[in-house]
This record gives structure tokens, sequence and C-alpha cells, in this order.
């Protein structure tokens, strides 16, 4: 029975020209039974109430047919959704984007301005629509509201249906309550910047707190309902201890909890959800910039700060902090390469070694350096007698290279790498049962090396080419 009674319900919204079965089905669902529950009803709220289990919004022309049945009922023309404006269809989609995520979503901004008085408000593009028609009563200052005042969105074909904006305002921004001590400002076409204050001093730092917030649909922005939480003048050497940077991320989120209080910045509008964590960012200016792009430029610090107390903060990066320890590190390295570099002169110099010549070089034409004394880098392969060895050449990657050690004391060489001192003979006698025509050359001073490449010792400001001064 109530199933057929549900069906004549339909039938009669159906004669409304814009309302088609489905569009029909879903208002019985909503307890809009009659034409005259069209002719009262508000189609956003409607709309909004067709979400899903996981708060998903209905296509977009869904909200079209509810506006243009709801037109037609308060003495609009009769006409199918599909003829509105493209100017029409572009504010009802970006309505839809800012209510389709969990999270409440971005709404786009859009100056709205008083007919009579030229004074400006800023409000979610939605409100911007020819379905509404817009006044401003109250202050105004330099073209927009500022101080006490008054917006309102009329619903053109049911003038009983208005959406009021009725406080402060700042720079053409509605400041919600409580409203003292707080000043906002359009940030870029989608999103608005409240001014909450200095938050308390620390370490030298003079920092403010700026929350951006976004409006949605027909509500104004919140600062209690945030996007992200900005630091402004977070600028100092101690910010990089991560204990200072960490307490200041904290005393942001803290000051916005004492405003807005726990359970207002728990709940997220448009679901079921709770809202766990704040993002909290620091730049080092006092005002926050944009780049050509819109995005916000010098963050040095951020951190996605718990709402409850004694939980680790997520997402930590300390940019201030990064930035020493590489400057450190680089210091360090930069030493490390002065110091291997005296060493290498402190070897060369007794041994009479002018230049580096890698093992490959020499192979390939070592009358070059006939009877001089190089430096070289080798890893031993295999003795041959106590005062002959093979060795490896190192310094060229994907290189093999062998050539015959001649000296004293071969025979007590352990495995490993080293970087020589070496008196080029020349070539091994055709003759040579194991190395005819090989590289030959004469020890005359040996520098263990720790690494396998010789990378501890060869670790150096600039590296050794064939035939360059050590």
């Amino acid at each position: 029975m109530a199933k057929a009674t549900c069906a004549a319900e339909a039938k009669r919204l159906t004669d409304i020209p814009n309302i088609g079965k489905a569009a029909a089905a879903d208002l019985v669902g909503l307890g809009l039974h009659t034409p005259a529950d069209v002719q009262r009803m508000d189609p956003m709220r409607a709309y909004d109430s067709l979400r899903d289990a996981m708060g998903r919004l209905h296509d977009p022309c869904v909200l079209d047919t509810f506006m243009a049945a709801h037109d037609f009922m308060n003495g609009g023309p009769a006409q199918p959704w599909w003829h509105f404006t493209a100017r029409r269809k572009q504010v009802l989609a970006a309505a839809v984007l800012a209510g389709a995520a969990l999270t409440g979503g971005v709404a786009q901004a859009a100056e709205h301005r008083d007919p009579g008085s030229g004074c400006v408000v800023q409000a979610p593009s939605y409100l911007a629509s020819n379905d509404f028609i817009f006044s401003y009563e109250g202050a105004c200052r330099n073209g927009v509201a500022d101080g006490q005042g008054k917006a309102i969105w009329t619903l053109r074909y049911s003038q009983q249906n208005r959406h009021v904006w009725a406080g402060r305002f700042s720079n053409g921004v509605f400041l919600p309550e409580p409203s003292q001590g707080l000043s906002a400002r359009l940030l870029k076409d989608e999103t608005l910047l409240f001014d909450l204050g200095p938050l308390p001093k620390l370490k030298g730092l003079s920092p403010r707190l700026a929350v951006e917030a976004s409006g949605q649909m027909t509500e104004a922005a919140d600062p209690c309902q945030p996007d992200a939480l900005w630091v402004l003048g977070g600028n100092g050497e101690d910010l990089e201890a991560d204990d200072v940077a960490k307490t200041l991320l904290r005393s942001a989120a803290d000051k916005l909890k004492q405003r807005c209080g726990m359970d207002r910045l728990l709940s997220m509008p448009r679901s079921t959800a709770q809202r766990t964590h704040l993002r909290v960012r620091v730049v080092p200016q006092a005002a926050l910039e944009l780049d050509r792009y819109g995005n916000p430029q010098g963050t040095i610090l951020e951190a996605s700060v718990p709402l409850q107390p004694n939980q680790e903060l997520e997402q930590y990066s300390n940019q201030a902090a990064s930035k020493r320890r590489e400057e450190q590190a680089r210091a360090e390295r930069q030493q490390a390469q002065q110091a291997n570099a005296q060493r290498l002169q402190a070897f060369a110099k007794p041994a009479g070694a002018k230049v580096w010549v890698s093992i490959p070089a020499l192979a390939q034409n070592p009358f070059r350096f006939q009877d001089e004394v190089v430096l070289t880098a080798v890893s031993l392969d295999e003795v041959q007698s106590p005062k002959r060895a093979r060795v490896t050449g190192l310094g060229r990657m994907g290189s093999y290279q062998f050539a015959t050690l001649e000296g004293e004391g071969l025979g007590r060489w352990a495995p490993g790498s080293r970087v020589l001192a070496v008196r080029v003979l020349g070539r091994l006698p055709a003759t040579d049962e194991l190395h005819p025509s090989g590289l030959r050359l004469q020890l005359v001073a040996e520098l263990p090396c720790a690494e396998r490449d010789c990378s501890d010792r060869l670790y150096l400001p600039k590296p050794l080419n064939d035939g360059e001064a050590p």
C-alpha cells in the first residue's frame, strides 16, 4: 500500500515540466510529496540531502532539475535544465565540487556587489547564480564591506527563502563569531585568510596565526573549519632546534582550539567523520605571499598537529634544521676532502711523484711517462713472487687493466687496494711468459686504502685527472 502511495505521489510530481520519474522518486524520498512542497523547498538543501553513505553528491544535473522545478512552481519559465546558460552550469559545477569531498572541499569565491551601494562581499560563487538577488546593508570602506553589516541573498522566485550573513565584516569577508580581534582578507579565488592575532613569543620570535578557510555553497568561511593554519613571522635560528619548532607548531593549534573549542574543530561539515589533525605551516615573512601560480611561498616548517593531547606530530618537516644539517654536512665533507688532499700531497712529495696517472692511461702509452715517478691506484690481484705482483688499476668505471708491479716487500702484501707512487719502466719483454708486452711498474711507496675503490684516500675537492698534479 505504501509503495502504491509513493508511486501516486511521484506521478503527481511529474506534472511539473522539469521533473521526471527519477527526480520525482528522489523528491518523495526527501519527504516532498506535492507540487506545493516543491514550491516551498530549498533546492540546494534538497540536493545536499541526497548524499550517499560516503558523503558524495549526485550529478549536478539533479540540482539543476530541482532548481528548474522550484523556479517554475514560483512563477519562473517552464524550461528543461539543459537550457540553462553555460555560466549557470559553471556555477553549479563549482558548487558540487565544493561539497563533493568528505572533508568539505573548497568552493570558489566570488565578489558579490550590492547594486545600490556598489559595496562588495566575498562569498562562494554558488550564491552568484541568477537564482539569487544580492543586497548588502551596513558599513562599507573603499568599496568593500568593512564593519557591522548584513549580506542577504534572496531566491529570485521564492522571496521567503533567504540566506543572511549578519555581523562584522573585514575587507569584504564575513567574520563568524567570536569576531573580536579577528580580521580577514581574500587570499586567492577560492581561499580566504583569517588573522587570529599574535602567538606567544618564543625564543625571540613574535609570530602571528593566520587560518586558511573556504566557504561552501551558502555558508560563510569559518576559521573553525580550517583548510590550513599559517604561522607568520616564524624566522629565527632557534627554529633549527626541533623542540622549539614543535612548540611553535603546537602553540598555533592550541590558539585555534581555545578560540573554537574542541567539539567545533572535531566536526567536519557534511561528514560523519571527525577531524583528527590540523595542518600547520610556518613562513618567515610577516604576510603570506603567493607565487604566480597561487601557491604560498617560503614554508620552512610544517606538520600535522593532533587535536588530542599527548600525541606525536605527524608528517613533520623542518627545513631550517635540514638546511643547518646540510650546511654542517657540507662543511664536514669539505674538511675531509681538504685533509685527504693534504695527506696525498704529503705522500707524493718525498716519493718524487708530481702527477697522477691511472693504470689504463699508463697501459695505453707507458712511454709518455718513461722512468718518471707517478701516483696511481691499484687493487691487488695476485702475488707472483716475493718481489713481483699483478695488480688491477682503479679509477675508470668499467675498465679492467692489469699491470706487473716489482719491488721490495710485495710478498707481505695483504689483499686490498692502495695508492702507489710507482716508477714507469715501460712494457715487459715479449718473452715474458705471464704478461707478454704488459705494463711494467716499480714500487716506490704505498698508501693503503680502507675502501675497495680507495675513495677514503681519493675523496678530494676536485677529482684527479690523468697528468694533473695532486
